[in-house]
């Protein structure tokens, strides 16, 4: 009797002991689920905030390669007045010098991605869309090293002989509208050329080897944004809104 009630004991313990071990298991497996769908969530909203910065970034560079392409198509045909191959009567040739310079500056968000990077939540996104989105940092970082050296272009004497050429150019750079909160200042009575004069400047060789330069800065810059910027941009949002619909 002692045998048999030493063994309903014994099995009694492991039958507690199988219960306690499957609901550890349970409460381990609800846990895990809760995590993942934590981070499942706290992905979700990382991509979201991606997508948003990239569409902000993506109308930004439309409408900026926009403008840009207007500027270089009159900066084209001045270039081609320079040397001869094309007629632009004085009033509208004056137009084209104090338009063809975009004056704005090009300006992307990267708040989400870099927050991303710092608290280490960039490790929860694919492979492919880390990839992607790499390649367009790196790219909008190559884009602005460039630009930065280009604009060296502007300060290639100590004594001011390009602002001197683009004042009596008329190419000086403008205040946009929206921005201009003081009385726009006009160009120094030193600097205003006869319609003869500034027909003859233009037709300069060294003032067509500056303006060519400028122009190719510009131009290679019309490229990069419009094929090389947008493009990864619109890959990119792409590649977010499939893996968006796919979770």
């Amino acid at each position: 009797m002692k045998q048999n009630k030493t063994t309903k004991y014994f099995k009694y313990a492991i039958g507690e002991i199988i219960l306690v071990v499957i609901g550890i298991l349970i409460a381990l497996s609800i846990n895990n689920w809760n995590e993942k769908r934590k981070l499942e969530n706290s992905k979700q909203q990382l991509m979201l905030g991606l997508k948003s910065e990239l569409l902000k970034n993506k109308n930004e560079l439309e409408n900026y390669s926009l403008e840009l392409e207007k500027c270089n198509s009159k900066f084209n045909k001045v270039l081609l007045y320079s040397v001869g191959e094309y007629t632009i009567p004085n009033d509208s040739l004056k137009h084209y010098l104090t338009t063809m310079i975009y004056g704005r500056i090009l300006s992307l968000l990267n708040s989400v991605q870099e927050e991303a990077i710092n608290s280490g939540k960039f490790e929860m996104l694919s492979d492919s869309l880390k990839q992607s989105l790499s390649v367009l940092k790196d790219y909008t970082n190559s884009r602005n090293k460039v630009q930065d050296r280009s604009n060296d272009i502007f300060n290639f004497h100590s004594n001011n002989e390009a602002d001197k050429l683009l004042a009596k150019l008329y190419m000086l750079p403008v205040v946009p509208d929206e921005f201009l909160i003081h009385t726009l200042v006009p160009t120094h009575p030193d600097f205003l050329l006869s319609d003869t004069d500034l027909s003859i400047l233009l037709k300069d060789p060294e003032t067509y080897l500056t303006l060519n330069k400028i122009y190719l800065i510009n131009a290679t810059d019309e490229v990069w944004v419009k094929y090389g910027l947008l493009r990864l941009t619109n890959e990119t949002i792409n590649l977010l809104d499939r893996e968006l619909k796919d979770n």
